[in-house]
């Protein structure tokens, strides 16, 4: 599930490719990792959370930030359309939640309209027409408009219990979720965040993966997964600059980054240069940075 997850990456970006050599390769080194355990069923287990979180982490490294919620929740809706989550798989609520539909049947009552958008009106709308919400635009509009209205202008609406038998959703993250998508569209991708650090196993860790972790802290962990015919490869953005970084990996590993560090900045022309540093590199064992 996990690598045919990943090779469908490329839809979001065709830059991300990956082989199943590379899976392979990252895939045994979790089983390298997991705790020994003569117990069958928790060693599966642990097998389990270090193949998924040692996947997990490799492809992020790789992907853009904006890229890194849309592989940790495909990850966790999978798993909760195989039934291995405790969260229930609803295809229409998942229809729901990815494309929000408006119905505009309706008109947004006067009484609203000093702090409800019409299109959170209309998403509602569509809202009761899922199993369990039937209620939901009539509550909203005659029962407790006001204290839906706090509850709209909370700062972080998705951590606040919803107004009256609404607080029930507190057992059932998901579909507060659906919720938050119509009223607050813009707390959506953080309410995601709480929903599968809720939901999938060891979520935090998932959802933290790397976050408090430094440009150096991250490199000097990637750099156990290279090898010398597998290098580091950095995507930078403007203004980045990893070279100190190198220069300090290198110095943690007992090179010394004026003399067995080369560099070279390539350009029309550098392509000789560059091959002659690589052959120099590879037979005194240098690294090369270009």
């Amino acid at each position: 599930m996990l690598y045919f997850l990943l090779i469908k990456l490329c839809v979001v970006d065709h830059m991300y490719q990956y082989s199943l050599e590379s899976f392979n390769v990252y895939f045994f080194k979790a089983i390298e990792r997991a705790e020994a355990n003569e117990d069958d069923n928790a060693r599966v287990l642990d097998l389990v959370q270090q193949i998924r979180i040692n996947i997990y982490q490799w492809v992020a490294r790789g992907l853009f930030e904006r890229h890194k919620q849309i592989f940790l929740s495909l990850l966790t809706f999978r798993l909760m359309q195989k039934g291995q989550l405790e969260a229930e798989y609803n295809q229409a609520q998942m229809q729901f939640l990815v494309y929000c539909p408006l119905s505009t049947d309706s008109p947004c009552p006067a009484s609203l309209k000093d702090w409800l958008p019409e299109t959170a009106w209309y998403s509602i709308q569509s809202l009761i027409k899922l199993d369990g919400f039937e209620r939901f635009s009539t509550d909203l509009e005659k029962e407790a408009p006001r204290r839906f209205q706090d509850w709209y202008n909370y700062l972080a609406p998705e951590t606040e219990k919803l107004p009256l038998d609404w607080k029930r959703l507190e057992a059932f993250p998901f579909q507060k979720m659906l919720v938050t998508r119509c009223l607050r569209p813009d707390r959506v991708t953080v309410a995601l965040s709480h929903f599968i650090t809720k939901t999938l196993p060891h979520g935090k860790k998932f959802v933290e993966c790397d976050a408090t972790s430094s440009a150096e802290e991250v490199l000097f962990s990637s750099y156990a997964d290279s090898t010398p015919a597998t290098p580091i490869y950095f995507i930078l953005s403007p203004g980045a600059n990893p070279i100190k970084n190198v220069q300090a990996l290198a110095l943690k590993h007992g090179f010394d980054p004026a003399k067995q560090l080369a560099q070279v900045a390539l350009g029309q022309g550098q392509d000789v240069v560059a091959n002659q540093l690589l052959d120099m590199g590879h037979k005194e064992g240098q690294w090369i940075m270009l």
